[in-house]
């Protein structure tokens, strides 16, 4: 079982990132996470199903997540952290579903 990792805002990241999770501190810090990490992107679904019990559907709608990815290793979620949301996918999805 992986070990529990510590919840915290957002607005906390960066005062996070060099500290290890035993509370040391990190060997390469990391001085500027927008400059030092290269920003990746994942799109998950998040599949549910939808209408009236017996002519139910399963409807998928996209989930996009950012993350900086360190030359060091270090890899970390910041889709809250960047201040942004593709709301883009969600229109189009939507879109698409309530055409069908």
């Amino acid at each position: 079982m992986p070990p529990i990792v510590e919840a915290f805002h957002a607005s906390e990241l960066e005062s996070h990132l060099n500290t290890l999770p035993s509370g040391k501190a990190r060997k390469s810090p990391i001085k500027d996470l927008k400059e030092d990490c290269e920003l990746k992107e994942l799109i998950q679904y998040k599949c549910e199903p939808e209408g009236e019990q017996g002519k139910q559907r399963v409807v998928c709608r996209p989930v996009l997540r950012l993350f900086r990815q360190c030359a060091n290793g270090l890899t970390v979620e910041t889709t809250a952290w960047e201040g942004r949301y593709d709301r883009t996918l969600e229109t189009v999805t939507d879109a698409q579903s309530r055409a069908s």
